[in-house]
């Protein structure tokens, strides 16, 4: 098997800010690169104004998306991209700010996440089929049931890549995520082995912006379905009342 890039998703500038992430990297004696994404943080630059549809996001979510939104939105559609152009069989993308917990250098040594289309390593909110789950390096993988949120940490193969650029073309949906889980053939990671730097004090600026999550009313198709799915569902990766 071939090893799959880490891609760190960051902007030019931020190097205080993801010092801590390559200093953890390098700790653990993993190769990354740094992957730089579209700079929303003074506005959207007008040159991708071509590659979203803002009338399609405001239908789909029943509000507007924010520039910052947007500008993470395109940061990790670039990352599908060069997945596909490059022919690479798969990659693990980190923001910048995310913090990893010691077993993840074993997660990734194993190769365990190659095995399925796509593992959130890092999750909000995250709900699966409660017979289905796969023992791994440093835990387990539950299969997604219904949308979790945050892209702080995940692994993407080439397949799911497509699929997700695909579907960011144009962009009309938050990063997080813009296909069902469920459809993707993605899992949860159990438990979390990355998270955000000062968990629940803030959120990565690529989405400055966004609303708090449950404001939107993002609307997608098989709602019965997903209904269903939901319900034989059961909570995982986190305590009752926590995200």
């Amino acid at each position: 098997m071939t090893d799959w890039p880490i891609l760190v998703l960051t902007l030019p500038g931020d190097d205080t800010r993801r010092a801590p992430l390559l200093d953890q990297l390098a700790g653990f004696g993993l190769s990354y690169q740094l992957f730089m994404g579209v700079d929303g943080r003074s506005g959207l630059p007008a040159q991708y104004e071509a590659m979203i549809d803002r009338a399609m996001a405001r239908a789909r979510l029943g509000r507007d998306m924010s520039d910052g939104e947007f500008a993470c939105a395109l940061s990790h559609r670039a990352i599908y991209d060069h997945v596909r152009k490059s022919g690479l069989p798969g990659a693990i993308v980190l923001e910048d700010d995310a913090r990893l917990d010691p077993d993840f250098s074993r997660f990734v040594a194993s190769r365990d996440y190659q095995s399925v289309p796509m593992v959130l390593i890092d999750f909000a909110f995250g709900r699966a089929f409660p017979l289905l789950r796969r023992k791994v390096a440093g835990g387990h993988l539950h299969r997604a049931a219904v949308q979790a949120t945050v892209t702080t940490a995940y692994s993407v193969s080439a397949g799911a890549a497509v699929r997700l650029l695909d579907r960011t073309s144009p962009v009309s949906h938050p990063a997080d995520w813009p296909c069902e889980l469920f459809e993707l053939g993605a899992w949860l990671m159990v438990p979390r082995l990355a998270r955000h730097d000062a968990p629940g004090a803030r959120v990565s600026h690529l989405d400055k912006g966004r609303p708090a999550a449950g404001t939107s009313k993002a609307r997608r198709p098989g709602g019965f379905l997903r209904w269903l799915r939901s319900r034989i569902s059961v909570r995982v990766g986190r305590a009752k009342g926590q995200r």
